[in-house]
């Protein structure tokens, strides 16, 4: 089963994540150019709901980590765009090393992130803000706990606060779209937890 997209006004839409096989949110942007994708999950059917879509696709991969780009093998594209980091394990597409606006409406940006290396993120009609999981603390445990690296936090926030869209949509995060004020808020408490001359921020502290 294919299942409807979820809406999120008249151009945005989503199928959520799953744990079963693990995959991320699949986004769907109309743009005046044709669709774009934000990350492309895992799995057989998340590969076939992004098949599915008609015409011209532009796929953005919002990190490396297999259950947001582990379909790319298995689905249709005409353009791509990702980090260095992504670019390494697709071996195809355009590198966003700085922010680009490859059509009126969208700015793809880099967004340093504690939890993978080469994060990118999708800015559409200054409202809304594709992260997939650049908010989130380290994929890996840092001495065997959850932590966020103090200095690409902080970098992370300039690059959140300076952004115009009042939504951000976080993959895994049963919300998905969330008040960017909220999300700035919870970040920044994080980060008011760090310790001079400490690089992590320890979440069980």
């Amino acid at each position: 089963m294919l299942q409807d997209r979820i809406p999120i006004g008249e151009r945005i839409s989503y199928w959520p994540a799953s744990s079963d096989p693990l995959c991320s949110d699949i986004a769907v942007y109309e743009g005046a150019d044709g669709l774009w994708i934000f990350d492309v999950g895992f799995g057989d059917l998340a590969a076939k709901r992004v098949n599915s879509l008609p015409g011209k696709k532009r796929v953005v991969l919002s990190h490396f980590h297999q259950d947001h780009m582990g379909n790319l093998p298995k689905i249709s594209w005409g353009q791509l765009y990702l980090g260095q980091y992504t670019f390494r394990h697709a071996g195809a597409g355009q590198v966003v090393a700085a922010p680009i606006e490859p059509e009126p409406g969208v700015r793809l940006f880099p967004i340093p992130s504690s939890h993978a290396k080469g994060c990118i993120g999708m800015e559409v009609d200054e409202m809304y803000a594709f992260l997939g999981d650049a908010t989130y603390c380290t994929a890996k445990h840092t001495q065997g706990r959850l932590a966020y690296n103090a200095n690409l936090l902080a970098d992370e926030l300039n690059v959140l606060r300076a952004l115009k869209a009042q939504y951000f949509l976080l993959s895994h995060d049963g919300a998905f779209v969330r008040k960017k004020a909220d999300v700035l808020a919870e970040l920044e408490e994080i980060y008011a937890r760090r310790v001079q001359g400490e690089a992590y921020i320890f979440l069980d502290e």
